[in-house]
């Protein structure tokens, strides 16, 4: 009772802190933090992980408690704790991708923008050419039909703006109505021996873990049938069981390292798109920076100046999705291996 007293007020500052900061742009840390302070997901594993521990310690101060049932209490108090530790991962990935997602939107309506204005100005000089009579009502048609379709594009993400929000608000536990992020982190490559993870995934994995549990409560199981006053039946039943287990496990343990390894090969293929996209980017601001001087200079006209910022606007976007991807790919192969590779789990 006093250590629910004593909680209740630090969950509180908590939310009060938690609502200050949701007031302003939202960076990812603080999301991750926020998801693991008042998210739902985290609080149902821990609440289920103290059952067990309170479990455990009466079965263990019971001296009358049988090795069976005293070794399933161990067996579900440290399942329960990787549960715990695998959905703090969980989480965290949950909330990179909604993150993101909403900071894409949110950067892909300054390239509609950006895109509206050149489109604009496009549709009035086709409309000038047109009266000059050096131009097409085709050529106005077209430019017309360039500028509806961005506009409507434009519609759409807007649209889709409170639907990302909404995602991301239930993961972290508030009710803010619209929420508004940051850009992430500045791109930082992960180093990461898959080889090594792939090891002892049964002390990280729930899923191997509870089937190594099963195959040693069935080796329990042989031992203690192993005797002149078990029948024979008893203990062949129990040897078959033990077999099946051990198969079983190897199995979920040939699973789990297969979906390491795809994760691994995802990461890395993320991070060769983020050096090609990072390459596309340099060289359209390359190009941007020899407009603005021909521009200032008088060789070039404001429309090709305009165009060439778009583009570059559009590939500093398409570099931001490449890093982007490549965190939720670090982010998924921390969940498949059981250890956090983003350094946003504390």
């Amino acid at each position: 009772m006093k250590l629910a007293t004593a909680v209740r007020p630090a969950l509180l500052a908590l939310a009060v802190i938690a609502s200050v900061a949701l007031a302003q742009a939202l960076n990812l840390e603080g999301a991750v933090r926020q998801a693991y302070a008042q998210g739902p997901d985290l609080a149902s594993s821990l609440a289920t992980l103290q059952n067990a521990r309170a479990d455990l310690a009466a079965k263990e101060a019971d001296p009358s408690t049988l090795i069976v049932p005293l070794t399933q209490a161990r067996n579900t108090a440290a399942l329960n704790q990787i549960q715990v530790d695998a959905k703090r991962l969980e989480v965290m990935s949950n909330v990179v991708g909604a993150y993101l997602n909403l900071f894409e939107a949110q950067e892909n309506i300054k390239v509609l923008e950006a895109q509206i204005a050149l489109d604009t100005r496009n549709l009035e000089i086709a409309k000038i050419r047109l009266a000059a009579r050096n131009g097409t009502q085709l050529d106005v048609s077209r430019a017309e039909n360039t500028l509806g379709a961005s506009r409507q594009s434009i519609a759409d993400a807007r649209a889709n703006l409170p639907i990302l929000s909404n995602r991301l608000e239930v993961l972290l536990g508030v009710n803010t109505g619209n929420l508004t992020v940051s850009a992430p982190s500045a791109f930082k490559e992960v180093k990461f021996d898959a080889t090594a993870l792939e090891s002892n995934l049964e002390t990280r994995l729930p899923s191997v873990l509870q089937l190594a549990q099963v195959a040693q409560l069935s080796d329990l199981s042989v031992k203690l049938s192993d005797n002149d006053y078990t029948p024979p039946a008893t203990l062949r039943d129990n040897k078959t069981a033990l077999e099946n287990a051990q198969r079983n496990l190897e199995t979920i343990k040939k699973g789990a390292v297969t979906q390491l390894r795809d994760a691994a090969r995802a990461t890395l293929n993320a991070l060769e798109q983020v050096r090609l996209r990072a390459n596309d980017r340099d060289n359209a601001e390359e190009a941007l920076a020899q407009d603005t001087l021909k521009f200032k200079s008088g060789t070039i006209a404001r429309l090709q100046l305009q165009q060439t910022e778009v583009a570059a606007l559009r590939s500093r976007f398409t570099y931001a999705q490449a890093t982007n991807l490549y965190w939720r790919s670090v982010a998924a192969l921390s969940v498949a291996s059981g250890v956090d590779q983003t350094g946003l789990v504390k």
